[in-house]
């Protein structure tokens, strides 16, 4: 092999590896807030966490940030890693995000986290063991946000959970059970995943 195709080869390979790098970091800014989130909720004793998860529905499909199981009942977890003032209102469509002066709106993460819990529902054929929290990442300021679901900042996600008062109670063979049903619905597939997002940008 002469250095000429000795070159030609090592450079196809530097470029296929800046690829691999740039899709990897791009990954990781993406997915930086539910990271943070998936990193304090991992901690909990006594729950089991699943991420990323995306069901099928009968009116498409749901991608669901965290869902953490336990006794306590079913934590069904959308995560905003948003900068900025947040302003909303439990029952309206659009929240807004305000930077400087520049005024930006945002689908309501309670409405998109109740697609959430009703794909959740549907899927496992029960109801009532089921709490909607949205959280934000402490990037941002929750400075007039009306809601009875929880909405709370990253740094008070731990205490919120441990302090959390339920009526509800699941055992823990029921926790394993739930937990294994959802993994096994978990679509994986990269079509699929990417036709929802397309099909959410076209809704919101």
């Amino acid at each position: 092999m002469n250095i000429q195709k000795i070159m030609i080869i090592t450079m196809l390979l530097i470029i296929v590896v800046l690829i691999i790098i740039s899709k990897i970091k791009s990954r990781k800014k993406i997915n930086l807030g539910e990271e943070k989130v998936n990193n304090i909720l991992s901690k909990l004793s006594g729950y089991k966490l699943l991420s990323d998860i995306m069901i099928k529905r009968d009116i498409g499909t749901s991608q669901i940030d965290h869902i953490l199981i336990g006794k306590k009942g079913i934590f069904v977890i959308e995560t905003k890693d948003y900068s900025g003032l947040i302003y909303g209102e439990e029952y309206s469509k659009y929240w807004t995000q305000i930077i400087n002066r520049n005024k930006n709106q945002f689908y309501n993460p309670i409405r998109q986290n109740y697609g959430h819990v009703k794909a959740l529902e549907e899927y496992l054929h029960k109801k009532d063991i089921f709490i909607s929290i949205i959280v934000f990442t402490d990037k941002s300021k929750l400075k007039k946000v009306k809601a009875e679901t929880p909405v709370i900042q990253l740094k008070k996600l731990k205490k919120f959970i441990k302090r959390y008062s339920s009526d509800i109670k699941i055992s823990k063979e029921e926790i394993e059970e739930i937990y294994n049903l959802v993994k096994r619905a978990n679509i994986n597939s990269t079509r699929e995943r990417k036709k929802h997002v397309k099909r959410i940008r076209k809704t919101y």
